[in-house]
């Protein structure tokens, strides 16, 4: 036991105890060692002695015999203003630190360690808390502590030899509105010895009944005041201190009251009355896990024997009674713990939540877990903070916070010095002591360098679900430009004024043979009338008879063939032309499987091919196999292995009308290609925009085909991604649309252009207006990526 001065309270306004390690004898030093109990009240109060100059606040024994206070029988002294009942010092309604103080300062003056009860029931709020450590301090406590009455009584029975091992306990403890009914663990801890404590990792489940402490004193009140509550002498019997002693089941002698004109009267309450009827507002709390169940009640007597009968009936397990100071000698337990270093009880910490919200999407975020639990007298923060972004332009920041304790949750709103200039990343984090009041809710903006701290009570209640609330803050996902799909027609295929269609063709390949391949390329490749012979989805139009269909695959199988034969010859040897490729590439997803894995093969092994490749003789052979092999590729694995040796390319490397020509074009036509993206990906291609869109700002646009067409295929990334890429919340999204926006800008602020660049502009300014809707979220052309293709 700690040889420094230790104190435990409990001071509850109902009975009062103080549990003391140390006694002063008249004309000796003080002594520390043992237990030393003394008692006050019951219903207590604290009074002002002396005069306005000189007075002060006294609680305790002292204040239960003074007539301060007590009406005007008592002359000046007497006067109501002089005394405050400790209940409704607790409970918030008259008072404050200054007489709080009081209740506590003589009772426990000098000790290095205080330890006060607080009962385990919704009545005791955080606001309360508060309230009790602002008297403590005022009383100048040192190193004082609130520990809840159901832990201190377990203490109790520890320290008493009543609990010798690990286990589970219940505790029924009479609470002021019933009984307060907790289950706790109690397990071996400490690292300077080995000791028993209790871990609480729920609050107490409160059970309303009718032999509440509250309910016992009001019911015997109204026995002694009748229905003359509104007058002088009723004042003064509500007063009496037997009211309260007859409650809690104390011996009452009779008392002599002061009236408030002078006379006395004599009140004899002894044996006035059986107790009150027995009911509970609802069922109660299964203990039956429990390997010992114990009562505390601050009661003697009757109440005491009544109370525990009738949980003894409820048949929850063999009951052990506690003595009424009890927790009074579990807080002096555990003030000399502290004092020793030992530990005193692990509790839990009401779980605290905020609200995240990225990219649209919100959801739940516990500051505190509900699993969490912590050393008495330690200091909990949140292990990970909440983190999310705060878009730019921003001053003033909403914060939704729930504790589990608080009927609802509530919005507070952080006020900002100076508006946000870029999407800001906000963390909030959480800092509390188990029963030490109100947890401190810190917002921490790092690039204004500043820690602001939420307040709670000012927040502003919102009564709808948690789950509603994140509900409301989703957004729904920003749309997205449909696939681009080239349609097929009978244009191409049928004779103009000025060349052959596809089925003349067919029938010359068919009578003559194939000598020259570049009028089927570039049969393939016209659209007129925006019409494809094939779709870019490799359809056919249904007007196209079986006979042409059946011309048209052997013509394909020829050029199959040829091509083939080109890849086994050398180079040198082999013949520079590639119209049958281009053929093939143009009839988009028709082409055989063959042709896209040739081109797959030939730009993964892009670096030093040139003249060691039958397809590449010349730099601008690359634009056939890139913008040929996003034409034709219909599998995903092609997909990615063209992707991974792209980007392993090197942005800085891409040509405009080959690497990103590729990359747009399967981004857009595509379903697959957009889910291979990683974050990292998307950003990388997102530059290599940036740096198409910076090369042609005050320059002709007239390499500016691909670079609107990356933009609009990463959008398509929001298939994987719904909510990527919006201003705001990506800073990727936001360098993209400061770009677009200088371009257009741009291009509307020329004056004296040629026809050329005025067609350009009339093209891309409504093109680039719809990226920077999708940018912002607001929608768009849905043909966009059509309108892209239609562009260049």
């Amino acid at each position: 036991m700690s040889r420094r001065k230790a104190a435990g309270l409990d001071i509850n306004g109902w009975r009062d105890h103080v549990a003391r390690n140390w006694t002063t004898f008249p004309g000796e030093d003080e002594r520390i060692g043992g237990v030393h109990v003394r008692a006050a009240g019951p219903l207590g109060s604290v009074v002002r002695i002396g005069d306005e100059r000189t007075g002060r606040w006294i609680g305790g024994f002292p204040a239960d015999i003074a007539p301060h206070g007590l009406g005007g029988g008592w002359g000046a002294i007497g006067d109501e203003s002089r005394r405050i009942q400790l209940r409704a010092l607790l409970e918030g309604v008259s008072g404050g630190p200054q007489q709080l103080a009081a209740a506590f300062s003589d009772l426990a003056r000098g000790a290095a360690h205080t330890v006060l009860a607080i009962e385990d029931s919704p009545e005791t709020t955080e606001t309360l808390q508060e309230r009790l450590l602002a008297g403590l301090s005022q009383a100048r406590m040192r190193n004082a502590a609130l520990v809840w009455r159901t832990v201190l009584g377990i203490l109790y029975a520890i320290d008493a030899g009543m609990i010798e091992e690990e286990c589970t306990v219940g505790i029924v403890s009479h609470a002021s509105s019933g009984l307060s009914v907790q289950k706790l663990r109690v397990r071996r801890a400490g690292t300077l010895r080995d000791v028993l404590a209790p871990e609480r990792r729920n609050a107490a489940q409160m059970l309303g009944c009718s032999i509440g402490l509250r309910d016992l004193v009001e019911r015997v009140r109204h026995r002694v005041i009748g229905d003359n509550g509104g007058n002088g002498r009723a004042a003064n019997l509500a007063m009496a201190r037997t009211v309260g002693r007859l409650a809690l089941g104390l011996r009452c002698d009779r008392e002599i009251l002061r009236l408030p004109n002078g006379d006395w009267e004599e009140i004899a309450l002894a044996g006035a009355g059986d107790l009150p009827a027995f009911t509970m507002d609802g069922p109660f709390p299964s203990l039956g896990d429990c390997d010992q169940v114990f009562l505390e009640t601050i009661a003697e007597g009757d109440v005491r024997s009544h109370l525990a009968t009738l949980i003894t009936d409820l048949k929850i397990g063999d009951l052990q009674t506690l003595p009424p100071d009890a927790v009074a000698k579990g807080a002096l337990v555990a003030a000399c713990r502290m004092s020793d270093g030992d530990p005193v009880y692990f509790d839990f910490l009401p779980r605290i939540s905020t609200i995240v919200s990225s990219n649209g999407r919100a959801q739940n975020f516990d500051l505190i877990d509900e699993s969490e639990t912590l050393e008495a007298g330690h200091i909990y923060r949140s292990p990970r903070p909440a983190v999310f972004a705060i878009p730019k332009g921003v001053d003033e920041i909403p914060v939704y916070l729930r504790k589990d304790a608080a009927p609802h949750p509530r919005k507070a709103l952080v006020k900002l010095d100076v508006a946000l200039k870029k999407e800001t990343p906000v963390s909030v984090w959480v800092e509390q002591k188990p029963a030490a009041g109100r947890a401190r809710i810190v917002l921490e903006v790092p690039s204004l360098a500043r820690s602001i701290t939420i307040d709670w009570e000012n927040a502003e209640d919102d009564e709808r679900a948690w789950d509603d609330i994140i509900t409301a803050l989703e957004t729904p996902p920003p749309a997205f430009p449909d696939r681009l799909v080239l349609k097929c027609g009978m244009h191409p295929w049928r004779d103009s004024s000025g060349a052959p269609g596809m089925f003349t063709l067919l029938d010359q390949m068919e009578s003559n043979g194939v000598s020259d391949w570049e009028p089927y390329a570039r049969k393939a490749a016209a659209r007129p009338y925006q019409e494809y012979c094939v779709s870019s989805d490799g359809h056919l139009p249904a007007e196209v008879s079986d006979d042409a269909v059946r011309q048209l695959d052997m013509l394909t199988h020829a050029a199959l063939t040829v091509t083939a034969e080109r890849l086994t010859s050398r180079p040198a040897q082999g013949i520079r032309d590639n119209a049958a490729l281009k053929f093939l590439t143009w009839q988009f997803r028709r082409c055989p499987t063959e042709v896209s894995e040739w081109l797959a093969t030939c730009i993964e092994n892009h670096a030093g091919t040139i003249g060691t490749h039958p397809f590449i003789w010349h730099q601008s052979n690359w634009v056939l196999i890139y913008q040929g092999f996003s034409r034709t590729v219909r599998d995903a694995a092609l997909e990615e292995r063209v992707l991974r040796a792209v980007l392993r390319r090197g942005i800085e490397r891409w040509s405009y009308r080959a690497e990103s020509a590729c990359v747009a074009l399967m981004l857009s036509r595509s379903e697959t290609a957009p889910m291979l993206l990683e974050r990292q990906d998307v950003d990388e291609i997102g530059q290599r925009a940036v740096i198409e869109f910076r090369e042609e700002l005050g320059g002709h646009y007239t390499r500016f085909n691909y670079a609107p067409f990356l933009v609009g295929g990463l959008l398509r990334w929001r298939l994987k991604e719904p909510r990527a890429l919006l201003t705001g919340n990506d800073t990727l999204a936001d360098s993209l649309f400061e770009v677009i926006e200088a371009a257009r800008q741009d291009l509307m602020s020329r004056r004296r252009v040629d026809e050329a660049f005025a067609r350009r502009r009339e093209k891309y300014v409504p093109i680039l207006d719809d990226l920077l809707k999708y940018l912002r979220g607001e929608g768009g052309n849905p043909n966009l990526l059509l309108d892209l293709y239609d562009a260049y």
